[in-house]
């Protein structure tokens, strides 16, 4: 840990002082290659990167004067929780104004009740915070997150994930076992004002993992046919979350918007710009989630995903 955090912050201290020294030939060049199509939101990509690297240094900083005054304190999570509250919507508004995307929030009455765990679609790099500010902001509480190892590569992302009680996970599946254990007790050790957070698809959709998946995978087609906008849930995380419930309900997440801003050339050609999205909650009560094997019943949830999925595409090609 005390190495990869060291590699990390001296290659944003090496990043900023590139970006510093090369500003303003980074601003030229990006002006000039936003005359083609490919690129033409580099000068707001270029924007949104400086941004990032302000918030990583105002971060960082913030976590070791956190650190500093409050670590044997009462407060502390609920301080470390302010920042990670802050940088996500730092990053997102920044964002929502460069690209001048348009949110619109619908299924409200799931953002009511009990804490509870949270299964959200993923197709791009910016719906990771969606969950963090329209679920667990609105409702002021903490959300635990599931996330993947390699984001411990983000100082920001890797000190206060680790600080607060969350689970990077190794995707690979070549420690299967272990990552579903950290992942059942996340959700069991969860208190009454704490929700958890999953990827239940374990990456962010394209269309080119979904086909992909069904050339390395055939056993998998059949899901994949039936939901052609998701990747199939992957049942261990989301089944040991399920049996290890201390008694939180399920909320579902679908979304629609971001499917074109996968990874950075998307950003670079206009993916992000003037994007309407929309975001639709809905809410399982505890009781009805049913006890044992519960794989049918997140079928057809996921059939539900696929099917608002649908209809918000619908709408959107409406405009």
């Amino acid at each position: 840990m005390i190495k990869r955090r060291f590699l990390t912050i001296s290659a944003v201290v090496v990043i900023t002082a590139l970006l510093v020294i090369l500003a303003p030939l980074l601003i030229v060049v990006s002006l000039l290659a936003s005359i083609f199509p490919n690129f033409r939101t580099a000068p707001h990509s270029l924007a949104f990167i400086y941004w990032f690297v302000i918030c990583e240094w105002i971060g960082l900083a913030r976590f070791v004067w956190v650190y500093t005054l409050y670590r044997n304190k009462p407060v502390f999570l609920q301080r470390l929780r302010d920042i990670q509250f802050w940088w996500a919507q730092a990053l997102f508004d920044l964002g929502k104004w460069v690209f001048e995307l348009k949110i619109e929030v619908r299924g409200n009455d799931a953002l009511k009740g009990r804490c509870a765990i949270l299964l959200s679609r993923h197709t791009s790099m910016a719906d990771t915070v969606l969950p963090l500010l329209y679920f667990g902001k609105a409702r002021v509480e903490s959300l635990r997150y599931v996330l993947k190892q390699e984001l411990q590569y983000f100082p920001c992302l890797d000190i206060g994930g680790n600080l607060l009680p969350n689970v990077f996970v190794d995707r690979s599946g070549a420690d299967s076992a272990t990552a579903v254990a950290a992942v059942s007790e996340l959700v069991a050790t969860a208190g009454d004002e704490e929700s958890v957070l999953i990827y239940p698809e374990g990456t962010r959709f394209t269309q080119a993992k979904h086909d992909a998946l069904g050339e390395k995978r055939p056993q998998l087609r059949e899901q994949l046919e039936r939901w052609p906008s998701l990747l199939p849930l992957r049942l261990g995380g989301v089944s040991a979350m399920l049996a290890n419930n201390p008694g939180k309900d399920l909320v579902f997440l679908a979304h629609v918007g971001f499917e074109g801003s996968a990874n950075v050339h998307d950003l670079l050609g206009g993916g992000w710009l003037r994007q309407r999205v929309i975001l639709q909650f809905w809410r399982i009560p505890y009781a009805d989630i049913p006890k044992g094997d519960a794989t049918e019943f997140l079928f057809s949830e996921w059939d539900k995903m696929q099917g608002v999925v649908n209809e918000l595409k619908a709408e959107l090609e409406l405009i």
